[in-house]
């Protein structure tokens, strides 16, 4: 009967956040972005600002958002701290967006979470479902006593409503064309969205990016007072186990490397250097230039990744190309 209740109430908690979702694909640039800024920043003070004290990682980007965030999770978690990680979206069940210490968010801890975010969002007028999501994942996350947070933006940066709180570095990670219909059309106007999360006094980092995009990224930096690492400075990585071996991924270990470096030598972290080298090799990131050998496909190699732009598929092609030259491929 215990059992009945809590799948019946976690599968409600999951309507609640995703009621009111578009899946048309229909949306147009952000409509009174300001007005919902300021509605989640009072659901966040009715929550009693969860993750306020949290020590944070924000990430943004087009491509390699995932990977990167999943890498300076395990990195934190090698050096001894508790870390929640927040992603979107997810592969295979929902608990996967809310991990804590590398586990799945418990059914309960969504279910409580939840309860709170559904009184506060009703308390300020309503809230759009990755804001729900949000603000869940932070109340799990101040609840279960987390030190640190990685933090994956979902769409864009400057109005995401994971940038309503200062980080303690920030990384950007390869820009390209994507939700043009909510960011804008040119390669600038998406730029200056994901350039949104760099804030003053926060280091920044960024992988290699088109000129035009630097353009941005450097001209934020600038105005905030932040300081900015691009992707020539980014430290060597390797060696690297093959999901990571593509030079896009090699460049989300570099930055994923460079910014939990960036914390530890400011000592808001035990600095131990091979701890960025364990993470590196033990880490795991389902769907991402991963080899499996299905036994219903007789062990024929079946290569998975989640590309789903041009420039990601365009990158998955060229690492094909080069790691499995001369292959027969279907």
């Amino acid at each position: 009967a215990a059992e009945a209740e809590l799948a019946t109430a976690y599968a409600q908690a999951v309507r609640d956040i995703f009621f009111n979702a578009d899946y048309t694909g229909g949306s147009t640039r952000y409509q009174k972005p300001q007005e919902c800024w300021d509605r989640f920043e009072a659901m966040l003070d009715h929550l009693g600002r969860p993750g306020a004290a949290l020590k944070l990682i924000h990430i943004a980007g087009t491509n390699g958002k995932g990977t990167t965030s999943a890498l300076c999770e395990r990195m934190l978690r090698e050096c001894g701290v508790r870390v929640g990680l927040f992603t979107s979206p997810h592969l295979h069940v929902f608990r996967e967006r809310i991990r804590i210490d590398g586990a799945l968010v418990s059914r309960e801890a969504v279910v409580s979470a939840m309860a709170r975010v559904h009184a506060a969002s009703l308390a300020v007028g309503g809230a759009s479902p990755f804001e729900k999501l949000t603000a869940v994942a932070l109340v799990c996350f101040e609840a279960s006593g987390v030190e640190w947070v990685v933090l994956e933006t979902g769409l864009g940066g400057r109005w995401d409503a994971t940038n309503h709180f200062k980080p303690a570095v920030c990384g950007i990670c390869k820009i390209g064309f994507d939700h043009m219909n909510v960011l804008g059309s040119t390669l600038r106007e998406i730029a200056g969205e994901k350039a949104g999360i760099i804030k003053p006094g926060v280091p920044a980092f960024s992988v290699l990016q088109e000129e035009e995009a630097v353009a941005v990224l450097r001209a934020a930096a600038t105005a905030a007072g932040a300081e900015l690492t691009l992707g020539e400075a980014l430290p060597a990585v390797g060696p690297l186990p093959p999901w990571l071996a593509p030079p896009c991924q090699a460049h989300n270990a570099a930055l994923a490397t460079a910014l939990v470096r960036s914390v530890a030598a400011r000592g808001l972290l035990v600095d131990d250097p091979a701890a960025c080298a364990r993470a590196l090799a033990a880490a795991r990131w389902p769907a991402r230039f991963e080899l499996l050998q299905p036994s219903l496909l007789h062990r024929i190699p079946l290569l998975l990744d989640v590309a789903h732009n041009q420039p990601a598929i365009r990158a998955l092609v060229e690492s094909v190309a080069t790691t499995y030259a001369g292959a027969k491929m279907v």
